[in-house]
């Protein structure tokens, strides 16, 4: 079988970055009040249109599809532009209801907003909806048993690297490549029903590699090495967000941190996306026909 690359587009916003809004450590307390202190309203500026139609415009050239994880929130927003995608043959996965940390809520709570997320989707979609991430890549002991409960056939948030701020604790021992998992773990291989497409690490350091604000931070080399490494044992995942094919928004009193998620926003990101399709073509697939054509080969 084909080692191919999983190409994957998150489709939030820069203010559903971990250190903007949903979780513990953000710099506004809700969506709502950054839409409110930044942009005087209670509605987004449509600022995702425009570098998502790029995306696709791009991948159309290419003759790629890829899988586009997309928050019931934003699909809200954004009706029009989820079923284009949904027409232009990618596929539409869910990235839960609101961009917040999962450990924030209890198990029922959580449920059911994925169960409404998923609604909304599939309802866009025209079709049913079988891949999951999690906002932040934040997991929970049970998550893996409410994608199960809710027919899931995939889940794409783990990242077998080191703790970073609360994230990938207990991850780094699991596989870098996609792998059926155990019943009891996310971390674990075995025999559920529920396919890992983890998100590979850079070798050794075991520090994000394949997602573009690792590209963005440690450039194209680190990016490269890490898909390099995990291509030649499997499959691989890589994924990106349309808010960095933009300028960063003008934001006042930026921390360090908020500064170094920004760096190398817009025609950096142009040149990446073109690189992967250039470096990997005739080899990028959506995580749907990985799972449902090629995983049990």
């Amino acid at each position: 079988m084909k080692n191919y690359l999983i190409l994957c587009i998150d489709l939030d916003e820069w203010y559903h970055g971990r250190w903007a809004t949903g979780s513990s450590i953000s710099r506004w307390t809700s969506v709502q009040d950054c839409l409110q202190d930044y942009y005087k309203s209670n509605k987004p500026a449509g600022e995702i249109v425009e570098p998502t139609y790029r995306i696709l415009d791009s991948l159309k050239k290419e003759g790629v599809k890829a899988t586009f994880f997309i928050l019931g929130e934003v699909a809200e927003w954004y009706p029009d532009l989820v079923s284009e995608i949904a027409q232009e043959g990618h596929e539409i996965a869910c990235h839960g209801m609101y961009h917040r940390d999962p450990n924030l809520y209890s198990r029922q709570k959580f449920s059911q907003e994925l169960v409404q997320a998923k609604l909304i989707l599939e309802r866009l979609a025209g079709r049913p909806v079988i891949g999951y991430r999690a906002p932040n890549l934040i997991i929970t002991k049970w998550l893996h048993e409410v994608l199960i409960e809710q027919r899931f056939l995939y889940d794409s948030s783990m990242c077998p690297g080191r703790e970073i701020q609360g994230k990938y604790k207990g991850q780094s021992s699991a596989p870098n490549n996609p792998y059926r998992i155990d019943k009891s773990s996310l971390c674990l291989k075995g025999d559920a029903n529920l396919i890992e497409i983890p998100i590979p690490v850079f070798p050794l350091l075991k520090l994000p590699g394949a997602v573009s604000i690792a590209t963005r931070i440690f450039g194209w080399i680190w990016t490269s090495i890490t898909l390099y490494n995990a291509l030649r044992t499997g499959a691989a995942c890589y994924y990106m967000h349309p808010y960095e094919f933009n300028e960063a928004p003008k934001l006042q009193n930026m921390s360090l941190r908020q500064r170094v998620f920004f760096r190398r926003t817009g025609a950096f990101m142009e040149n990446i996306l073109q690189r992967l399709l250039n470096k990997y073509r005739g080899r990028i697939v959506s995580a749907e026909y990985y799972v449902l054509k090629c995983f049990n080969e």
